[in-house]
C-alpha cells in the first residue's frame, strides 16, 4: 500500500468517486484523507459493493475520526492512539508504573473500535487488521515527509534513508511490540500488533528484521 501526499482539497468530484469504485476497496484503504474517504465508503454503500463489510467500516470510521470544526482537517483519533502507545513507551518502568501503564493503553485501544465490533466476528477481526494496517502506512508516510522527523541535530541536514528506516522502525518496535509485552497486553494487543507490523514490513521488505533489533 502506498499514500499520495494530501492534496489541499478535502473532497473529489463525484466523477472521480465513481471511478474509483472499479478497485473498491482498494481504493478506501490508500486514500489518507478522512472526507475522501468518506466519500468513497459512502458510494460503496450507495452501489451495494461489500455492504456486509462497509457496515463495519462505517462504526470504525465514525469511531476514528471526529470532526474539528469547519475549515479543520478531521481529528484521526488513530493517531492519537499511536502517540499514547508512544508516550507509554518513553515511561515504562518509570514515575508511572507499568500498572498505570497498561491502564493507559487499554483506555487508547478502546479508541480502534474493537469493542463494536466484537458481534461480527472474525470478519470484524479483518476490517479492524485493515484499519490499523492504513494506520501504519499513513504514520509511515508521515514521517518519510515530516522535515523535522528527517532532519539532523539543528537542522543541519536530513539524515540518510537507512537512518530514517531505523528511526521509523525503533518506533514502531516500541508502539506495536515493547508497550503490549512491557504492560501484560499481548493478547489485548494481538491485531494492533499484527496490523503495525505488517505494515513496516510491507513498506520496507528489505528492512523486516530492523523490527527484531
Amino acid at each position: 500500500m502506498e499514500f499520495k501526499k494530501a492534496e489541499k482539497k478535502e473532497v473529489i468530484t463525484d466523477a472521480e468517486v465513481k471511478s474509483r469504485m472499479n478497485a473498491w476497496p482498494d481504493c478506501y484503504y490508500r486514500e489518507r484523507d478522512a472526507r475522501v474517504r468518506r466519500q468513497l465508503l459512502d458510494e460503496a454503500s450507495r452501489e451495494n459493493l461489500t455492504p456486509e463489510e462497509n457496515k463495519m467500516r462505517e462504526v470504525l470510521w465514525n469511531k476514528r475520526y471526529k470532526n474539528a470544526g469547519p475549515g479543520s482537517p478531521m481529528t484521526d483519533l488513530y493517531l492519537k492512539t499511536w502517540l499514547d502507545f508512544r508516550f507509554i513507551s518513553e515511561n515504562l518502568g518509570g514515575l508511572f508504573g507499568n500498572k498505570s501503564n497498561r491502564k493507559k493503553a487499554l483506555e487508547a485501544l478502546k479508541c480502534l473500535g474493537g469493542e463494536e465490533l466484537e458481534s461480527f466476528g472474525s470478519a470484524g477481526d479483518n476490517i479492524l487488521y485493515q484499519e490499523i494496517y492504513h494506520l501504519g502506512m499513513l504514520y509511515i508516510s508521515l514521517c518519510q515527509e515530516d522535515r523535522n522527523y528527517k532532519s539532523l541535530v539543528f537542522g543541519l541536514g536530513s539524515i540518510s534513508d537507512d537512518r530514517l528506516i531505523s528511526k521509523i522502525a525503533a518506533e514502531f518496535r516500541s508502539v506495536a511490540i515493547k508497550v503490549p509485552k512491557e504492560t501484560g497486553l499481548t493478547k489485548e494487543c494481538g491485531l494492533w500488533t499484527r496490523a503495525l507490523t505488517a505494515a513496516f514490513s510491507d513498506a520496507y521488505p528489505d528492512s523486516r528484521t530492523f523490527l527484531e533489533e
